[in-house]
């Protein structure tokens, strides 16, 4: 349940930090499936059956946008591509820049070099 949650709350900070054009989807199959509402995000590849429909790639050259804002641009292409999950396959960031709320000014801060953060996905369809 938090889980869901998490994934829910993700997807609605990235409405207020888009990180550009959206992720990079190439898709490994033809078949065209339903948008679906929910979509589970993994670390590994689940133990029960699955179809592989695409790839997807979301990055931040800017180094402003946080994993979890990444992560749920990764599930919104996931949703209308149709898929059930995404197993999040290869994080990479250059070193770890943070954001943090700044109390005296109440505005947002960057510390480190905001370097850019890139997740690789695959999206997946459960069944066979």
């Amino acid at each position: 349940m938090s889980l869901v949650f998490a994934v829910f709350a993700a997807v609605l900070m990235t409405a207020c930090a888009s990180t550009g054009s959206g992720p990079v989807v190439h898709r490994l199959t033809q078949r065209q499936y339903s948008p679906t509402q929910t979509v589970d995000v993994l670390s590994a590849a689940p133990q029960r059956p699955f179809k592989r429909i695409a790839r997807l790639r979301a990055n931040d050259p800017t180094g402003s946008a946080t994993r979890s804002q990444l992560v749920a641009e990764l599930v919104n292409a996931a949703q209308k591509l149709g898929a059930n999950a995404i197993v999040v396959q290869q994080v990479s960031q250059s070193s770890g820049s943070e954001l943090s709320f700044a109390p005296s000014g109440g505005q947002m801060q960057s510390s480190g070099g905001g370097q850019p953060l890139a997740l690789k996905a695959l999206a997946i369809r459960y069944g066979r």
